[in-house]
């Protein structure tokens, strides 16, 4: 098969799955732009306007919640909150486009992120709130990159993957 013949045979697998999910696969342009608006709020620790980009039910997974979900707005504005008051000048910025798959509602968007560790971390988990970690004043600058899954055009899942190891290296966690 060539490099054309790729091509094209993907594009029509990508028409495929997303007629057969009635088009609930983003198109580009809808990708490009709900993306934009997300690193927008991200970046400017805008809570309200993240949540106004997910679904009630929205479920977060971060390396730094050491295997428990943020389950819901009230959750995920907890930990954002407790994100933001740690790292109030943490920016992240996509470096390549989306990737899309074919199969599902599901985008992949590979990100670099920095911050520094200038506020302490404290309350998470709500139920059962761990020891602070107090401020650092060092910085992380990680690669790494998030999963989303979207219903009714709103995110109902979000993971994100970096290597914690290396980012509590970074912060001075860990020796």
């Amino acid at each position: 098969m060539t490099s054309l013949e790729k091509i094209e045979y993907f594009d029509d697998r990508y028409r495929k799955a997303r007629a057969e999910l009635g088009g609930a696969l983003p198109d580009a342009d809808t990708i490009g732009d709900f993306m934009g608006r997300w690193y927008q709020a991200v970046n400017s620790a805008d809570i309200d306007a993240q949540l106004a980009m997910c679904t009630d039910d929205i479920l977060v997974e971060d390396p730094a919640m050491f295997g428990r979900f943020s389950k819901g707005h009230e959750d995920f504005r907890l930990f954002a909150q407790i994100t933001y008051k740690a790292f109030p000048d943490m920016r992240f910025e996509a470096t390549g486009a989306p990737l899309v798959a074919l199969d599902g509602n599901r985008i992949v968007v590979p990100w670099h992120g920095q911050g520094t560790l200038s506020g302490g971390i404290s309350g998470w988990p709500p139920e059962h709130p761990e020891e602070p970690v107090a401020a650092t004043g060092r910085k992380f600058d990680l690669e790494g990159m998030d999963t989303y899954e979207f219903r009714d055009g709103l995110i109902s899942y979000w993971r994100i993957s970096y290597d914690n190891f290396e980012m509590s290296q970074q912060l001075g966690l860990m020796g």
